[in-house]
């Protein structure tokens, strides 16, 4: 699916949240990979093999690392590496023209789609702009929205510093991490170098709508990412019109309204309309309850594990140039 504000002494939620934060290091190094082990060697016994099957989502994926699929030229270079700064500056001043404010919460939602498609059970699918090729599919209502604004973005990215530099998965992983930052959130530098799928992945990968929270979490462990790294990513519900608050403020509102559960209140018809039904039951389940209380109270340790998370699912099924 990383300190990005280091407490120095005592700092409440709100002030931490006024800090500006500094830019960190995405490294992916936590992503699945398509690179194949030779069949040299020793066989492996059976408990290796187990081991090698859920550590699939949490390989190597550094720039220096081995076994990278041949280089890109589209894309230039090869593996997955970090702009300079003077290209960051023109991904940024292009996001700039054409990615309001108001747009960070659907370019948050598009990496999540998109990634979405991974499992590691299969090893296939993740973050690699497919989502272009499933804005039909009913979970994808909406997103439409959102790819616009990657097709504006790459077309106006042509002769500046980063032309050439970065791929459509790239920029959707650039362009929430954009919005995450211009709404208030950690400032996160994220690696490039992904390739473009050709075709959509296979449907029907997301969490479903009626999901319990045990559910979702299966859901989240078979993309190689686990319980927290699942609760701190829902904590993007903060943006967008779900009721957490205002809509383009990124901040931990959106755990102390779980704790609050306002939808339960009967007699106030607005306050049953915050959140969606898999939101409401993340509360009440024990595995869930304790992040969301730590979370609640401490958005500084949010928005580090967020920034760690977000890291790792967006290197989630990558191929890399």
């Amino acid at each position: 699916m990383q300190v990005i504000q280091q407490r120095q002494g005592i700092a409440s939620p709100s002030q931490a949240a006024r800090r500006p934060s500094r830019p960190v290091a995405v490294r992916c190094e936590n992503a699945g990979s398509s690179t194949r082990p030779s069949s040299s060697g020793p066989q492996p016994n059976r408990r290796q093999l187990l081991s090698a099957v859920m550590a699939a989502p949490l390989l190597q994926c550094l720039p220096w690392a081995a076994g990278q699929p041949a280089a890109a030229a589209e894309i230039g270079g090869a593996g997955p590496r970090y702009l300079t700064p003077e290209q960051q500056a023109a991904v940024d001043g292009v996001f700039a023209a054409v990615m309001p404010k108001s747009k960070a919460p659907v370019m948050v939602r598009l990496v999540f789609h998109d990634a979405g498609t991974f499992s590691a059970a299969t090893g296939d699918g993740g973050v690699n702009a497919s989502i272009r090729f499933e804005l039909d599919r009913p979970d994808n209502f909406g997103l439409k929205r959102g790819w616009n604004v990657i097709e504006a973005a790459a077309l106006r990215l042509k002769g500046t510093a980063a032309d050439g530099l970065v791929s459509k998965a790239d920029l959707v992983v650039l362009a929430a991490a954009y919005g995450v930052r211009i709404t208030g959130g950690p400032a996160m530098r994220v690696a490039v170098g992904r390739l473009d799928a050709a075709a959509a992945d296979p449907d029907g990968r997301m969490p479903e709508l009626d999901f319990s929270a045990q559910q979702q979490l299966a859901n989240f462990a078979d993309k190689g990412l686990d319980a927290q790294e699942f609760v701190a990513l829902c904590g993007s519900h903060t943006l967008g019109s779900k009721g957490y608050g205002d809509p383009v403020t990124f901040d931990n509102t959106y755990y102390k309204t779980l704790l609050a559960a306002p939808w339960t209140d009967k007699k106030n018809e607005m306050a049953q309309h915050t959140g969606i039904a898999t939101d409401h039951v993340l509360a009440d389940d024990p595995t869930c309850r304790p992040l969301i209380q730590r979370y609640a109270a401490d958005q500084p340790a949010f928005f580090r594990d967020f920034a760690s998370a977000f890291e790792k699912m967006s290197c989630v099924g990558v191929q890399w140039a």
